[in-house]
Order: C-alpha cells, then sequence, then structure tokens
C-alpha cells in the first residue's frame, strides 16, 4: 500500500485531487509510484480516500479516487506532544 498527502480542497472540475502543482510534491516520483500498480490512499490530516494516480495531459498528475471509500483514520497511541 502507498499513501500520498493530498489536500482534499484542491481538485479539478472532474473531482480528482490535484498533486503536480502542490509544493509538497516538489520530489514525490510519481512515475515509479504509478509504474508499481499498488493500491494508493490519497490522505488529508486524519481523513482517506482510496484511489489511483493518472497524468493528465495539460495538468500533471492527479489522484483519480473513489470518494465512497473516505474515512477518518484512528492511530493508537494518539498523536501528543513528548515530554521528558
Amino acid at each position: 500500500m502507498i499513501i500520498i498527502q493530498a489536500d482534499f480542497n484542491h481538485l479539478d472540475t472532474r473531482g480528482r485531487l490535484r498533486l503536480d502543482d502542490l509544493a509538497m510534491h516538489d520530489h514525490t516520483p510519481f512515475h515509479e509510484i504509478a509504474r508499481k500498480g499498488s493500491s494508493i490512499t490519497f490522505v488529508d490530516g486524519e481523513d482517506a480516500v482510496d484511489g489511483h494516480l493518472v497524468l493528465e495531459t495539460g495538468v500533471g498528475w492527479v489522484g483519480e479516487v473513489d470518494w465512497s471509500t473516505q474515512q477518518v483514520i484512528e492511530s493508537w497511541p494518539p498523536a501528543t506532544v513528548a515530554t521528558r
């Protein structure tokens, strides 16, 4: 499984996640990831959705997602600031 950070508010007109123009993905190897054919979970904070990568002419890499799979990630232990 591959997890890619995304901004769920950064969509194209077809409801796909725009990825290629986000600064956080300046060094993301989209070609290599897409070539693997592994399942991809896109994550924005605690929200996650399943999908795959598409190279769109004139736009760049987008995440084509199945919004019906959107869910909230629960992790344990909860994120806390460590103090010692």
